[in-house]
């Protein structure tokens, strides 16, 4: 099996990865909301009716559908809701198992964090509201198991791109992303960085009227808000692939016909 041939991009380039997403997600902003509206809709059912088992295999085929849309939108076609079901049409046996490993990589992650702050799992089992961690302990544990969830993050990173683009196996693929996420760490901390600010600019200045309005209303608004969001992150997932690994490649202008 031949290697897949990725680039070594600049730090700076994690910053363009969210800039042309937000570029993407504003030239067709109401196709994108709907994706994600209808993607948030499925996983919250999928999470109602198995209590989130259902939810680690249909994010990697769904995640697809969001390659699917941007990949078509920047060859001057218009992203579209049924592109959201792309991943049920392609490798289904090499995407199913990245649900498997980001299951195992979490849980993992967790015990191992557990383990190494001196928690038992059961204190983090929430009663009348809360859980028995003190605050400082919850927060050492949050960010051990951040910690311990990077080498999971780094080989799911790049593996549905490569197995829909790249016909990769779900062993290359899961090799690969590793491989380019570590070459390219400073430019995924500084897209990570990015992405965090972008959720502050949007955050901060709603804060006070969430807090005004409290109850539905609240709720609302903070999916409001968590729709573009979604969005944008989920399209970047594209751009960082096709920035990485397809480069120097040249596309057509991108379509705003609505």
């Amino acid at each position: 099996m031949n290697p897949i041939e990725f680039s070594i991009v600049p730090a700076k380039d994690g910053f363009e990865w969210v800039k042309v997403s937000l570029r993407l997600f504003r030239a067709q902003w109401l196709r994108y909301t709907s994706m994600a509206a209808l993607f948030l809709l499925i996983m919250q059912f999928g999470s109602f009716i198995s209590g989130g088992l259902l939810v680690v295999f249909l994010k990697p085929l769904l995640s697809v559908g969001f390659l699917a849309a941007a990949w078509h939108h920047e060859r001057g076609e218009l992203p579209e809701t049924k592109h959201l079901f792309a991943g049920f049409k392609s490798n289904i046996k090499a995407l199913l198992p990245l649900g498997v490993v980001f299951m195992l990589g979490v849980f993992a992650a967790i015990w191992f964090a557990a383990a190494i702050n001196g928690i038992e799992l059961e204190q983090m089992l929430p009663q009348d509201g809360k859980t028995k961690l003190a605050e400082k302990d919850a927060l050492a544990f949050m960010l051990t198991a951040i910690i311990f969830t990077l080498p999971v993050n780094a080989a799911l990173w790049f593996a549905p791109a490569l197995i829909v683009f790249s016909d990769a196996s779900f062993t290359q693929a899961l090799s690969t992303s590793l491989r380019a996420w570590l070459s390219n760490f400073l430019a995924v901390l500084t897209y990570g960085i990015t992405i965090f600010v972008l959720i502050l600019i949007v955050l901060i200045p709603l804060s006070p009227i969430l807090y005004a309005v409290g109850g539905s209303a609240q709720s609302l608004i903070a999916m409001l808000v968590a729709l573009p969001l979604t969005a944008v992150v989920m399209v970047s997932d594209y751009v960082s692939y096709r920035r990485v690994f397809h480069r120097n490649e040249t596309l057509q202008p991108l379509s705003t016909q609505r």
